[in-house]
């Protein structure tokens, strides 16, 4: 694994960049990053915030696209990047190879050639944003929106310690998730799913997912259950019907808050009465008939960051 830079930086010059990770002459929007992994080239829109000055260490939040997405379309239907912007954190849109995530451990993914090794690309982009663009190690987050969310579980699971929390929108977990993955410690986690979701059913089932390949899939509460044991969260949740501020899009949605355990951590679930396989506060869906309903009754990017901030990795552990 080597890291290219957009200027093929020599080492040296690249260490000494590193070790002004975060200097203001980085420019603020977002531009391209490429890093080598098992000799292939990958590539990630990196979104500074406007208020980037130098002086201290910024959260990074990680956001995975959908299946066939990009991370410019991540950016676009999310907005993490104008929210960064107002809370002055940096935003990573990684790019799928192929625009596939190889998130299932139990059914390997790929459209051409051998699945793509994204756990180690996740773990060498970690390290060149917290090495180049100063991101604080402690304050690491990841996401993503269907099999981007599948993909998130799976660097939750596997890359536990150098995360500080960590959420999906639009999916639910594989059947037999727990025979293969598993978290090295409690990791906060907040799952967002449309009881109306036309890909990923609310109650599970089997879900189809190209020629010749059908998976079985847990409901959507089963697969918060999974995070609510392996972070020893206490149960039976709080939960509260959130206000329907927008009766106009056939949405309602609830939350339920399993507090964190003695040396556990917290899990949020969200329930999108009518919603569908779509992410919450976006803009207009214009594929309702396809995707179903769009819920603007909460903003999918802020309840995430709401999440997020309220969780920095304890060290001292």
């Amino acid at each position: 694994m080597k890291l290219r830079t957009r200027a093929s930086i020599p080492l040296a010059a690249l260490l000494l960049w590193a070790v002004c990770a975060g200097c203001p002459s980085l420019p603020a929007g977002t531009v391209q990053e490429r890093i080598v992994v098992g000799k292939l080239n990958r590539t990630c829109l990196v979104h500074v915030p406007a208020a980037f000055d130098g002086n201290a260490k910024r959260p990074l939040v990680i956001a995975l696209h959908p299946f066939t997405g990009t991370g410019k379309a991540m950016e676009r239907m999310t907005g993490f990047s104008a929210l960064a912007d107002r809370e002055n954190f940096l935003v990573a849109y990684p790019d799928g190879r192929q625009r596939v995530w190889n998130a299932n451990p139990a059914a390997p993914s790929s459209i051409l050639g051998p699945p793509a090794d994204d756990i180690t690309f996740i773990s060498a982009l970690i390290d060149r944003l917290v090495n180049a663009y100063g991101a604080d190690p402690d304050r690491v987050f990841v996401t993503g929106a269907s099999s981007g969310g599948l993909m998130a579980h799976r660097v939750a699971c596997e890359l536990t310690g150098r995360l500080a929390a960590a959420a999906s929108v639009m999916i639910t977990l594989p059947v037999g998730w727990q025979d293969h993955e598993k978290p090295s410690e409690p990791l906060p986690f907040l799952l967002i799913q449309g009881t109306e979701d036309p890909f990923f059913p609310w109650q599970g089932g089997t879900v189809n997912e190209g020629p010749f390949r059908r998976t079985d899939y847990l409901s959507a509460e089963a697969s918060a259950g999974f995070w609510v044991t392996e972070d020893m969260a206490a149960s039976p949740p709080v939960e509260t019907q959130l206000p329907d501020s927008d009766p106009s899009d056939g949405t309602t949605v609830f939350q339920r808050v399993f507090a964190p355990g003695a040396g556990g951590a917290q899990v949020d679930f969200y329930g999108i009465n009518g919603g569908g396989h779509t992410w919450p506060g976006s803009g207009n869906n214009n594929l309702e008939f396809l995707v179903g309903r769009t819920s603007r009754d909460i903003n999918a990017t802020q309840v995430i960051w709401d999440f997020f901030k309220a969780h920095a990795r304890d060290t001292a552990k």
